[in-house]
């Protein structure tokens, strides 16, 4: 049997109607106004169901080449994609119409190569390897340079286009000692804000990453998730593993409040709760926040949670609120809102649930939401192109991984800890690879 990758990682551009969606090494681009891909890395194939068979195997299928019957769509040449499951991307849009610089697309893999693509015309402008695999990763403001985070702690400055004779050119900023799970960097280009897995969420100064401004401390487990309101500059959101989301003032560090997520699911929501195990004290990892400037609504995913938090802005109090949640009927990996308010989801499709839709939308009218419809424009296309085939659906739920309790980093070599290549994952059950046997010693005998 043949089932479709899941959409792993959505991106959208803060000023376009532009959407990425990553499935494992390739991705789509989208315009989010009209539902149109605009450009690919992979050739397109249409699945079209054939009979009522819960397998991808028994549809039709079509190669859809780039010519007018397809709209164009720009295929990106094999010989310039990555070669290993995509973690991590991000966007540059210049602020400044007199700049030559085009709007960019950073993308990182498993194998450590960085590849930065020029959106407007869809080509690489460059790629280049990199020393650690990428956790986070941000353009500083005038797209000079583009800063990561790796999983060993590290933050690197890395010049948009490197030296010919020095591909892996790169700077130092700043060091934690537990792996650092994600970045931003301020809209004012003054701060990076890092969090790492115990706990901490650090503001440093950019570019000079040595000095500390503050920290905002109060989680008790990991920080997965850091958020800068678009309406509010200086405050940050942030959550985790723990049960609550948390809202700062985070140049002083000072925390402004805490909303109890877990509480809010389990009073007021139905759902498998033995699949999430909503009764253990480690049940909540939040594997996403997104935010829409136009409606102040805050989005939020939880693993294995199958729906959205939606909280509002009360402008009064300077508070969230808990607004609503979006129930879907699988669980949610990623998403994303468009300029317009619309919030696009990526579905954890299983095997088990073949015909799920791999997109879902939701649009905002009279202060509710409301799901788009199948065979709406702005999803019919993507969803019947689809990502890939797989034999077997990988596992993507792994942000609760990060839990100390389960796996100890420092314990873990760089070449063999990562997650494998998902397409590869898909193909095949994944295995750790075996550690090379000790060499023997030899000794030179003397006559």
């Amino acid at each position: 049997m043949a089932y479709r990758l899941p959409f792993t990682k959505l991106l959208h551009h803060p000023t376009k109607n532009l959407l990425i969606l990553v499935f494992g090494s390739q991705f789509h681009a989208l315009d989010t106004s009209t539902g149109a891909l605009i450009s690919t890395t992979r050739t397109l194939i249409s699945f079209t169901s054939s009979t009522n068979d819960d397998s991808v195997n028994n549809t039709t299928t079509t190669v859809i080449n780039n010519d007018s019957s397809s709209n164009s769509i720009h295929i990106i040449p094999s010989t310039n994609i990555h070669q290993a499951t995509i973690r991590t991307l991000a966007f540059y849009d210049r602020v400044d119409s007199n700049t030559s610089i085009p709007t960019l697309l950073a993308t990182s893999d498993e194998n450590k190569i960085l590849k930065v693509w020029n959106c407007d015309e869809w080509r690489l402008r460059n790629t280049r390897p990199v020393s650690k695999r990428a956790m986070a990763m941000a353009f500083n403001k005038d797209g000079s340079q583009i800063i990561i985070a790796d999983k060993f702690g590290d933050v690197y400055s890395h010049p948009l286009d490197p030296p010919e004779d020095k591909q892996n050119a790169s700077t130092l900023l700043l060091g934690h000692v537990s792996m650092v799970t994600d970045m931003v960097i301020t809209p004012n280009n003054k701060y990076v804000i890092t969090c790492d897995r115990d706990e901490h969420i650090r503001i440093s100064r950019f570019p000079k990453g040595y000095n500390i401004e503050s920290y905002c401390l109060g989680h008790k487990q990991f920080v997965s998730k850091l958020h800068i309101l678009p309406w509010a500059n200086d405050l940050l959101l942030s959550a985790g593993g723990d049960d609550f989301i948390a809202l700062w003032d985070y140049v002083p560090g000072k925390l402004l409040q805490t909303l109890n997520i877990k509480e809010i699911i389990e009073t007021k929501e139905n759902y498998d709760k033995k699949a999430m195990n909503v009764d253990s004290e480690d049940s909540i990892a939040v594997t996403s926040i997104t935010s829409s400037p136009i409606s102040q609504n805050i989005a939020l995913t939880i693993e294995k949670f199958p729906g959205i938090l939606i909280f509002n802005w009360d402008e009064t109090e300077k508070q969230i609120r808990y607004l609503q949640t979006l129930h879907l009927s699988i669980d949610p990996l990623d998403l994303a809102y468009d300029i317009g308010g619309n919030l696009w989801v990526s579905n954890y499709v299983k095997e088990e649930q073949p015909n799920e839709s791999l997109i879902t939308v939701f649009r905002k009218s009279d202060n509710k939401y409301e799901k788009v419809p199948e065979d709406h424009p702005l999803i019919k296309q993507i969803n019947e192109y689809g990502s890939t085939t797989v034999e077997k659906i990988p596992d993507l739920y792994t942000i609760s991984h990060l839990r100390k309790n389960l796996v100890d980093w420092r314990e873990q070599d760089d070449d063999d800890d990562d997650e494998q290549n998902v397409e590869e994952e898909g193909k095949n059950t994944s295995k750790r690879r075996k550690s090379q046997g000790a060499k023997k010693n030899k000794k030179k005998s003397k006559n």
